[in-house]
């Protein structure tokens, strides 16, 4: 059914900084253990060219090297890099890894609402701007970060943490900003991806463990240890501690920041 016209955000006035060089946050401890569906919508911008000629990534939980299963977005090792993949890597039943990925470098330079999701039905799918840009059925046999026990990994602190603006061992910088991130215990609808990203102050409640918005009230340090928290909305404090991240104003007059524009149906 076609959707009705809709008023999206294409300028936000407030992000968090990360400047590629030494900047990252953390959630911790978290862990996505357990569950049997996931969902992890954010509104992001990633800078071309970076800082580096190293490997660069963010929105990341799991061991990629060691155990493999993982999720996180990543680039290639230049400056001028030519790929930034959404990754979902798992392991085989014979113990190797298996990536699932798309290839995001077209929404360089420019914000994007990018959503992860893995259905109970075990689909994993990659969504850019409400529009489903990729899809998979993981085999049953395959482990997920959802099935990877912390407890019994090799490296536990990989799968009791979130990472943003770097790998998930601290290391592999990313230049970006971030304004939004969203992660659920459940998978969301289309509708409901819609929803989040043209309304990211008011999205989705229900599932809802993490929700991150960017602004002067949402930063600061909440327990008296002088590092920043961007405060968890969500009430679950699911708190990011800010490693030289920032808080940036983008827009510097409350002006009116919304555009029209008409969301494209979603093909199932």
């Amino acid at each position: 059914m076609p959707m009705s016209p809709i008023r999206g955000i294409r300028i936000f006035r407030y992000a968090v900084f990360f400047d590629g060089i030494d900047d990252y946050a953390v959630i911790e401890p978290f862990t996505v253990y357990g569950w049997s569906e996931i969902t992890i919508q954010e509104w992001i911008y990633f800078y071309h060219p970076k800082m580096n000629t190293a490997w660069s990534a963010t929105s990341a939980i799991g061991d990629y090297w060691t155990d493999y299963p993982s999720t996180f977005h990543g680039t290639d090792n230049r400056f001028d890099y030519t790929w930034i993949r959404s990754y979902f890597a798992t392991r085989t039943v014979a113990g190797t890894k298996r990536d699932y990925y798309v290839d995001i470098y077209a929404y360089r330079n420019s914000w994007m609402n990018i959503a992860r999701r893995f259905t109970p039905t075990r689909e994993y799918s990659v969504w850019i701007n409400a529009s489903r840009i990729y899809a998979t059925t993981v085999p049953a046999g395959e482990k997920t970060v959802l099935e990877w026990n912390p407890d019994t990994a090799t490296y536990p602190v990989r799968y009791k943490r979130f990472v943003l603006g770097a790998n998930i061992i601290l290391s592999a910088i990313m230049k970006m900003m971030q304004s939004n991130l969203l992660i659920y215990s459940r998978a969301l609808s289309a509708e409901e991806i819609r929803h989040n990203m043209v309304y990211p102050w008011n999205p989705v409640r229900d599932g809802l463990r993490v929700w991150l918005l960017a602004h002067p009230d949402h930063v600061k340090d909440i327990d008296d240890d002088g590092v920043l928290e961007w405060v968890d909305l969500s009430g679950n404090g699911n708190h990011a501690k800010l490693y030289g991240a920032r808080l940036v104003e983008l827009v510097k007059t409350p002006s009116r920041i919304l555009t029209p524009m008409r969301a494209t149906p979603v093909v199932r």
